[in-house]
């Protein structure tokens, strides 16, 4: 009767694909039916079952704390060798729950503390199946999947996950806006329920019955071994190296979630936002975190795991206290756009933090030994992860009561004007502890070794784009106002902020990239790539606060992008050039930025972007000096002026290159362009 979940000595390969599919759909319902339960979904119904930010903080640590269990998961899987024995009953179990959780506010007084007391236990219960399940699942994945197929699996599997927890994230939240906007107030937390009911019928059975249709392949019998199984689970904490990985995640996750599950909490509480807003913005999250995973991917490929965590937890680290300023002390003008931007970067630097720390843990390992390792990496994470919301909960039920303010005042003889600079209260406590306690952590992960790690500065240069070179010659151009190397070198030492610029870059050269590679499809190249390279460098722009002070960045990444074309546009290469520059050059003028900067910055970005594309960098300053010398007029500036500035440009970007590029772009610029060296002619 219970043959289907015996493992298979064999496994042809219409099986193994039809198994394929059903694991990775089996996995997607699984997404699916977690989102319902979890995150802005579980707090706002733990609020409505009168949840106090301990309880809330309990409630996030449920999932993490639970990854306990999956040391002994291990060892059963290890014993008995199968999986699908061990793991596909205790998935269907760890569903159960869902059905009681659900019925809570028919059973019991809501709100009231028995209602969320009884949600806490049944998650609890929950937490000790699923560990098991995800324990099984693994070493099964492992063995089903080629290793040569397992990334486009995975990215697969992972691009389809996020796109249902997007449809069914948003089509939940709106259905419990719709109920609680007609029901009886006495029964708008049905809503909660009916979600997580109609949630567990579609995909909570769904998943295990898909499951269980898929094939699971026979184990290799366990290698002999005279050593206790403890013994072996317990190796890598002999490991020094390992245990310096061990001690970081613990902090490092245990600093984070001091503040992380109050996200949520904090938008519906304090900003007011109605749960689709809420959920709207952790689907925003989401999207973002799936498609920056290849950047990361391919950074860490070059620069190591390790560097690309450093930039990444900078970046989170910048979101965490972020949230500080999106009340001042309730919602303002710019709560919004700042909730915005900091869900964006936080599903960028999550990308980062994901993809590392397994792979960490895999580089400490020795050969023949990643389950252990990785199982205790997850554990310390988990565990961090689970004291975390419980301390934070506390902490905020505490400063509920406690109030930080700042002030400013200006007295004059006329009054006396007040401005509120800083007002924490609350949960904001815990983003300013959060982020202290990651600043410090992060100074840990300097002292992990990985073989082949680059310098952080190294990977920051690759990500920014060569602004580096910019801000040492940005002092020799007239009207660079806060773009000077001071200022720049200051915001690079405020944690994540050298990140968030980067990330700017590359979002404004890859836009420009892309605006320019499709205009070269159709039959108007230059006036679509002007068109397009002015749009996505206005969008660009909108997002971010005094826009035009940073004009000579901008245009040096927005034309820097506009010269990665593909070998078929290199015949337009003029077009490209002076498409690109016009494009940006107008867009920046419309935001007020000095047109010297956004010359010099165009003139940088045509022949850096020329250098990294391997395109010819006289043929594109040439093309640059004519399109600044027919854009000076429409700038307000002499043909000369502009011939310099982006002269001045084109020289700083072929400085890094070697003495034969230099001159021959030299020789390039027009006689009567001034030399760009002379002090006198800036």
């Amino acid at each position: 009767m219970l043959g289907f979940l015996r493992p298979s000595p064999t496994l042809s390969s219409q099986e193994t694909r039809r198994s394929q599919r059903l694991m990775m759909w089996g996995a997607v319902s699984g997404g699916a039916m977690f989102s319902l339960g979890s995150g802005g979904f579980m707090a706002a119904y733990a609020l409505a079952l009168g949840a106090n930010n301990l309880q809330v903080g309990i409630l996030a640590a449920l999932p993490p704390v639970s990854q306990v269990v999956q040391l002994p998961a291990i060892l059963a899987v290890e014993r008995f060798r199968k999986r699908k024995a061990i793991g596909l009953p205790a998935w269907f179990l760890g569903q159960l729950p869902w059905v009681l959780i659900a019925a809570v506010p028919f059973l019991l007084n809501t709100p009231g503390s028995l209602a969320i007391s009884a949600v806490i236990i049944l998650l609890a219960l929950r937490g000790l199946f699923n560990p098991v399940w995800v324990t099984a699942q693994n070493s099964w994945m492992r063995d089903l999947i080629p290793q040569e197929m397992l990334g486009r699996f995975y990215s697969r599997r992972l691009g389809t996950m996020t796109a249902t927890v997007v449809i069914v994230g948003l089509t939940g939240s709106f259905f419990v806006r719709w109920w609680q906007g007609y029901a009886p107030p006495e029964h708008a937390i049905y809503a909660f329920s009916f979600l997580l009911l109609g949630g567990w019928l579609t995909f909570g059975i769904i998943g295990p019955a898909l499951v269980g249709f898929s094939k699971e392949p026979l184990m290799p019998p366990a290698p002999a071994s005279d050593r206790p199984a403890w013994a072996i689970l317990l190796e890598p904490l002999r490991d020094a190296d390992f245990r310096r990985l061990f001690r970081f995640l613990f902090l490092w996750n245990f600093a984070m979630n001091l503040a992380v599950p109050f996200f949520a909490v904090y938008m519906l509480t304090r900003l007011d936002f109605s749960l689709p807003v809420v959920i709207g913005f952790t689907m925003l999250s989401q999207v973002t975190n799936v498609l920056f995973i290849r950047v990361w991917g391919a950074m860490a490929d070059r620069f190591g795991s390790k560097t690309v965590m450093s930039l990444s937890a900078s970046l989170f680290l910048l979101v965490i206290i972020g949230w500080v300023f999106t009340t001042s002390p309730e919602r303002h003008l710019l709560t919004i756009p700042l909730v915005t931007v900091l869900h964006v970067f936080a599903g960028i630097a999550t990308a980062g933090i994901q993809l590392t720390v397994q792979t960490i843990a895999l580089k400490t390992a020795p050969e023949g030994s990643a389950t252990p390792y990785i199982g205790i990496a997850g554990i310390g994470a988990g565990l961090g992860a689970g004291i975390g919301p419980i301390v934070g909960g506390a902490l905020a039920d505490f400063f509920n009561n406690h109030l930080f303010r700042i002030d400013l005042s200006w007295a004059s003889a006329g009054g006396v004007l007040e401005l509120s600079a800083v007002t924490l209260t609350g949960i904001d406590f815990l983003f300013v502890i959060s982020f202290c306690l990651g600043v410090v952590t992060l100074n840990l992960l300097a002292q992990l070794r990985e073989e082949g790690a680059a310098d952080r500065e190294v990977a920051m240069r690759e990500l920014i784009g060569g602004m580096d070179p910019v801000m040492r010659a940005v002092s020799s151009v007239p009207g660079a106002g806060v773009v000077t190397a001071a200022s720049y070198g200051y915001i690079r030492r405020v944690p994540g902020a050298d990140v968030a610029l980067g990330v700017m870059a590359y979002e404004l050269a890859s836009s420009t990239q892309a605006a320019v590679a499709s205009a070269g499809r159709g039959r108007r190249l230059a006036a679509d790539a002007e068109s397009m390279v002015g749009n996505a460098l206005t969008s660009v722009m909108g997002r971010i606060q005094d826009a035009g002070q940073h004009g000579l960045e901008l245009a040096q990444h927005a034309t820097r992008g506009a010269m990665h074309v593909g070998d078929e546009l290199v015949e337009q290469l003029e077009g490209v050039v002076q498409s690109s520059m016009a494009g940006s050059l107008r867009a920046l003028d419309r935001a007020a930025v000095d047109p010297l900067d956004s010359l010099y910055g165009a003139g940088y970005g045509a022949v850096q972007g020329a250098l990294e594309s391997e395109h010819d960098p006289v043929r594109v300053s040439r093309a640059a000096i004519a399109a600044a010398r027919g854009m000076a007029s429409e700038l307000g500036v002499t043909e000369d002026e502009a011939a310099r500035a982006v002269a001045n440009g084109i020289l700083s970007a072929a400085s890094d290159t070697d003495a034969e590029t230099v001159d021959s772009v030299r020789e390039a610029l027009p006689e009567s362009t001034p030399n760009p060296e002379n002090p006198d002619n800036h």
